[in-house]
């Protein structure tokens, strides 16, 4: 999993890579059952990682998501397995919504989540600074129990 979150964040797909030197770095800031992992024939091929967007107990029911998929494994429904299987333990645990951040220029990736269902919910405008350009931060959305 730490070769794979390694890998897949860069300027086009985060505002801010982070890099992990160990597994022990990488479990402090994600606690095992903090992710969905998809994997085929003992390689992982995607993350989804899952938690509360903040420590307030008004937000125990809305989850905060992040989901990498390797390019190589991009467009094999990797991304589609992970999501449809992070709503149904959603639904499972009792969480109400899932929320997520994604950058303006990530095209792809904000067609996925509509796929998905999800919602834009709000911009901000020129959040970002990245590669001498400002970029958008897209919140998105999407209600389980509508």
């Amino acid at each position: 999993m730490v070769a794979i979150e390694n890998s897949i964040w860069n300027d086009l797909n985060t505002p801010s890579v982070t890099t992990y030197n160990s597994v022990a770095e990488f479990q402090l800031r994600y606690p095992t059952g903090s992710h969905l992992v998809a994997v085929e024939n003992g390689e992982v091929l995607g993350l989804l990682g899952f938690h509360p967007p903040t420590g307030l107990a008004a937000h125990q029911r809305t989850w905060l998501l992040d989901i990498g998929v390797l390019p190589s494994a991009q467009g094999r429904g990797v991304g589609n397995f992970l999501v449809s299987k992070l709503k149904e333990l959603a639904k499972e645990r009792g969480i109400h919504k899932l929320s997520l951040r994604v950058l303006g220029t990530n095209e792809g990736a904000i067609r996925f989540y509509k796929r998905h269902g999800f919602v834009e919910e709000g911009v901000l405008k020129d959040e970002f600074w990245i590669k001498d350009r400002y970029v958008e931060d897209v919140f998105m959305g999407y209600l389980l129990n509508k």
